[in-house]
């Protein structure tokens, strides 16, 4: 990945933070689920904090290849790669913070909570300099003239 890859990837998680977790469940169907990224600066491996009897923690079991999407105004991001549970305490309290403390009220040393750790081995970003307005500009644009819009950014990145 270059410096201009990392740089937009990195933003894109930094700036939107919540993601779509998408596995397939036991009956071969895929199903998104909303989780907050606590690894703020994008290295390859996404984290977020989930409870051990959830359905998604189940479906890792089963099949670890995920995909974790990130949209927000102009901005998307899709990363594709293998998840899996990790129950370390350590990395629990060094990623803890109040918006996990409201999902988990005992603390990180309930043994209901563990970590998602996402290792990405691949991420496909969009990234529209302007964000939304300018979209809509470009979008607004492509009714007039005819054309199709500027579509931004766009880049596939194996990591």
């Amino acid at each position: 990945m270059n410096d201009d890859d990392h740089r937009i990837v990195t933003e894109i998680a930094r700036k939107v933070r919540t993601a779509m977790i998408t596995s397939r469940g036991a009956d071969g169907k895929l199903t998104s689920r909303p989780m907050t990224s606590q690894q703020v600066d994008f290295d390859g491996t996404a984290w977020f904090f989930v409870s051990r009897t959830a359905d998604l923690v189940a479906d890792i079991a089963r099949d670890g290849q995920v995909n974790v999407g990130y949209a927000g105004s102009g901005s998307w991001l899709s990363l594709s790669g293998t998840a899996s549970v990790v129950d370390d305490r350590a990395r629990k309290n060094e990623l803890w913070n109040e918006f996990v403390q409201a999902w988990f009220p005992n603390g990180p040393d309930d043994p209901d909570v563990v970590l998602l750790k996402v290792d990405a081995d691949s991420a496909e970003y969009w990234n529209t300099p302007g964000g939304k307005p300018r979209a809509l500009f470009e979008m607004a644009k492509a009714r007039v003239t005819g054309n199709r819009p500027d579509p931004g950014d766009n880049d596939t990145v194996d990591l």
